[in-house]
């Protein structure tokens, strides 16, 4: 029996993991049937929506409100086996959480012999490598330590000495690393049809360290009415200004239509999209005051427009 190959893209919150899966389900061929396990840690699956309005494809399996490594992980299984029953994908791509590890969904996977597994990818955003927060994050670490490949994310924001820098300084915190183009990702993605080149080289760890648990983070979902405006440029200051956030995400309501919102530790974006879903933000934080969310709630509507 063929096995359907499983191409797990890992990475930091905001490393550009859902932008790469975007491009690879925009580029495979139209014949190929291909699923797609998307999880996020907060309530709301933004991540999904943004797939699904982007590629068009329907082959989305969503599991959000934890990470699947750990609280999320009875969902994880449930997917897994509801796409190998369904017997018409030859390819899974799995996107953990930004705040995942990756020990536990490499077990899940590999103790299903209807499964093969692929080398790990890791999404590295190359603009965060002198980030000192980041760099000493246990799971950024973490996710990059276990990856049998490293794709950098937002090399076309940098010039080519300033990639030449940061690839010396990744390489001396993460020797022997394997770095592909992420350009390329499809022709590693490609690689299901070598059996021969299945990944062997990782270990499977069957313990959790206690730092990889999503119960470290925080994530509240703010609503705002739909008469409420933003200011993309305040709205970013007020996002930027928050040294306790690491990642910020939604769909919202501007003078120019609606807008989804991407803020990670590099910087805040803001992209046109036609969504039903409108003026809701998710903030990922670590642990944090009781009264944090509050305060910057109250800081975010203190730069709204009331219509």
């Amino acid at each position: 029996m063929t096995k359907i190959s499983v191409h797990i893209i890992t990475g930091f919150l905001g490393s550009g993991k859902t932008t790469a899966i975007i491009d690879l389900l925009n580029q495979k061929k139209s014949d190929d049937q291909w699923a797609v396990i998307i999880n996020e840690f907060g309530k709301v699956s933004i991540d999904t929506q943004t797939v699904e309005t982007a590629t068009e494809d329907q082959s989305i399996f969503d599991i959000s409100g934890g990470c699947i490594c750990c609280t999320a992980k009875a969902f994880f299984q449930q997917d897994l086996e509801k796409i190998v029953n369904l017997q018409k994908f030859s390819l899974i791509i799995i996107e953990p959480s930004g705040l995942g590890g990756v020990d536990m969904v490499t077990e899940i996977v590999s103790k299903n012999n209807q499964l093969a597994l692929m080398p790990v990818i890791c999404m590295v955003d190359v603009t965060l490598l002198n980030n000192e927060r980041l760099q000493m994050n246990f799971l950024y670490k973490n996710q990059i330590s276990k990856a049998d490949f490293i794709a950098f994310s937002k090399c076309d924001t940098l010039l080519d000495p300033e990639i030449l820098a940061f690839l010396s300084k990744f390489d001396s915190k993460f020797p022997n690393k394997t770095i592909v183009d992420k350009s390329k990702l499809l022709e590693l993605i490609g690689l299901e049809n070598q059996p021969e080149k299945i990944r062997s080289r990782f270990q499977l760890l069957h313990s959790l360290n206690k730092e990889s648990q999503d119960n470290n983070f925080q994530q509240k979902i703010l609503t705002f009415d739909d008469e409420t405006i933003f200011d993309t440029h305040k709205l970013s200051d007020v996002l930027k200004s928050c040294p306790q956030l690491l990642r910020a995400k939604g769909y919202i309501m501007t003078d120019n239509g609606c807008k989804l919102m991407n803020y990670t530790l590099s910087g805040c974006s803001f992209e046109n999209q036609n969504s039903e879903i409108q003026n809701e933000i998710v903030l990922i934080t670590e642990q944090v005051e009781d009264d944090f969310f509050q305060q910057i709630e109250l800081k975010i509507l203190s730069i709204s427009i009331i219509h």
